[in-house]
């Protein structure tokens, strides 16, 4: 195929794909402590596990899992299970 190529996978990375889409790669045990963000967030695992905690509730993603959304200002952290790739739609 033409010009198609391989993204890095040996580190957190952010790809830019259009306006409030990135694509995000998380390596096994990648943590981001309790954070917070000014919009909402939709996010969808591609491929991998990500665990997601919130301060009332803690859940796993999958690719068979259902896009979540985590509102405006929802103060969460994340753990990449195993190398995670995932898909982040900002609203």
């Amino acid at each position: 195929m033409t010009g198609v190529r391989s993204l890095p996978a040996a580190r957190h990375a952010v790809y830019r794909l259009a306006p409030g889409l990135l694509l995000v790669f998380k390596p096994r045990g990648h943590r981001e402590p309790l954070h917070s963000h000014p919009y909402r967030q939709h996010l969808r695992v591609v491929r991998g596990r990500l665990e997601v905690a919130t301060r009332r509730r803690r859940f796993r993603l999958t690719p068979r899992s259902s896009e979540v959304t985590l509102a405006a200002g929802r103060v969460h952290a994340t753990q990449a299970l195993v190398d995670t790739w995932l898909l982040v739609r900002r609203a």
